[in-house]
């Protein structure tokens, strides 16, 4: 009898404790987090061509891109693609908007469609530019646009 009533209050201790597992939270206590990345981007129109120049580095360091303002008020832009190297020609500029034509070292070329913009990411914001018509492979990942941010270094 004493053995019966030894294994039925074990029992209800192992029915009690097995209770409060399924009642406790399943992150072991903690505070589950909802974490919500906000990242957007907003079209950047400068007032002078020259606020454009600098060099924008990409998602890799061999994908950078080399903007200077020539004399006469114009965009000048050589893209580095990982081994490729291109040369951007009739250079066109409408509001953050620039479009050209990618001539590279083997006189192929491509057309090159781009957005000056800030990227706003979890509240920080960084200048650049959005490359569109792209085929980077990165980390079993295939983009088609890279922004690319201003290197302020």
């Amino acid at each position: 009898m004493k053995s019966q009533k030894t294994l039925a209050a074990a029992t209800m201790a192992l029915l009690a404790v097995f209770a409060l597992l399924v009642a406790a939270p399943v992150s072991g206590g903690q505070k589950l987090k909802n974490k919500k990345k906000e990242k957007r981007f907003e079209p950047v129109v400068k007032q002078r061509v020259e606020e454009y120049a600098g060099r924008y580095v990409g998602i890799m360091p061999d994908y950078y891109l080399e903007v200077a303002a020539t004399a006469d008020g114009t965009l000048s832009v050589t893209s580095q693609e990982g081994k490729r190297r291109a040369t951007l020609r009739d250079i066109r500029l409408a509001g953050a908007r620039l479009t050209a034509t990618r001539v590279y070292s083997d006189g192929t070329t491509k057309e090159f469609e781009a957005t000056f913009a800030n990227r706003i990411m979890n509240g920080e914001s960084s200048f650049g530019i959005i490359v569109e018509n792209v085929e980077v492979e990165f980390e079993d990942m295939t983009f088609t646009s890279i922004f690319y941010r201003l290197d302020t270094n």
